[in-house]
């Protein structure tokens, strides 16, 4: 990877591509129509669609970068090969169901240039319909999967009682410092990246952010969110909203996060709050399971309490990230 002195491109904007080709290229013409002043490059890491992705956004954007990962190694995988490609003095990390507006790409740079304590900037991001998602939160704890033994999430992770998981009490107009920023939009410096290093692609998808984030306030820099930076988000395109397979990837996140930050014996004890959290929501979702087989939110439950258990006598270790033979940057 080469010096940000020896680089002359602004920005390099990571987009990783799963099945959603028409989405993605959304995204990509919304940063072409807004670069502002910046010179920026477009890089797209497709994790091995195999459904014509790589060949459509070719076809419709020959200017840019589409690598084809030739596996899917997941979302942190997925940016990583496309930071180890990027030339730009920043990187973005940016979602393929994201659009970017006038002005947020210039302004985000202009901010990280005149703030060199900020290791990673997050921004205010709007819904379809206008509301703004909570993509501010707190990192995973013992203390947070405790509450969740007896108080729904819902009300959990937007209640100042009890962490303020979701930051309830913070003013959302006001620049201010976080723990975790969303993984939809984060922007780094190249310097922050070869001091703590790229995203751990043990995650396969779920809590890769958090970890990011946990690495650059250990180093001493500061997690941000701007709300002058602003974006729009449609929000699990590719892994929809509720599915057994989320829920368990959520899960499996979780005690990830406990093992790589915290330690085996933390990421144990993680587990056995999270398998006593969704006992206790049996006495909703068993019924609903027994009524209603097919209901989601049933089967979601059913995966993730069968998955927890399997972690109580085997742990997740994290994926052995695929070999990927795409090259460096030049």
């Amino acid at each position: 990877m080469k010096p940000a002195s020896a680089l002359r491109i602004d920005l390099s904007v990571i987009i990783v591509n799963y099945r959603t080709a028409d989405v993605t290229s959304k995204a990509v013409q919304s940063v072409l129509d807004h670069p502002g002043n910046l010179d920026l490059e477009v890089i797209v890491v497709d994790n091995h669609s195999q459904d014509g992705s790589v060949e459509a956004l070719r076809a419709a954007f020959p200017h840019i970068t589409v690598l084809d990962a030739g596996h899917n190694g997941g979302y942190a995988w997925g940016n990583n090969i496309g930071i180890r490609r990027a030339r730009g003095r920043y990187l973005l990390v940016l979602n393929p169901d994201a659009l970017v507006y006038d002005g947020t790409l210039e302004r985000a740079v202009s901010y990280m240039k005149k703030n060199p304590n900020i290791g990673i900037l997050g921004g205010h991001v709007s819904l379809e319909n206008g509301t703004q998602q909570p993509t501010l939160f707190r990192e995973v704890s013992l203390s947070k999967l405790f509450w969740g033994l007896v108080i729904p999430n819902r009300i959990l992770r937007r209640s100042r009682l009890f962490g303020d998981q979701r930051y309830a009490s913070l003013a959302r107009d006001t620049v201010q410092d976080v723990e975790v920023v969303a993984g939809c939009f984060m922007m780094v410096s190249r310097e922050i990246i070869e001091k703590v290093g790229m995203m751990d692609d043990r995650f396969f998808m779920y809590s890769e952010e958090s970890e990011w984030c946990w690495r650059v306030r250990q180093a001493g820099l500061k997690v941000r969110y701007n709300p002058d930076v602003r974006l729009m988000h449609y929000g699990a395109v590719s892994t929809g909203q509720t599915s057994p397979w989320k829920s368990v990837e959520i899960a499996k996140g979780h005690i990830l996060f406990l093992r790589f930050t915290r330690g085996p014996i933390i990421a144990w004890l993680g587990t056995a709050l999270m398998v006593l959290a969704d006992l206790l929501r049996a006495i909703w979702f068993l019924p609903i399971s027994l009524i209603r087989p097919g209901h989601e939110g049933g089967q979601a439950w059913r995966a993730r309490l069968a998955f927890l258990f399997r972690a109580l006598f085997k742990q997740p270790q994290g994926q052995i990230p695929p070999q990927s033979d795409i090259g460096m940057a030049t």
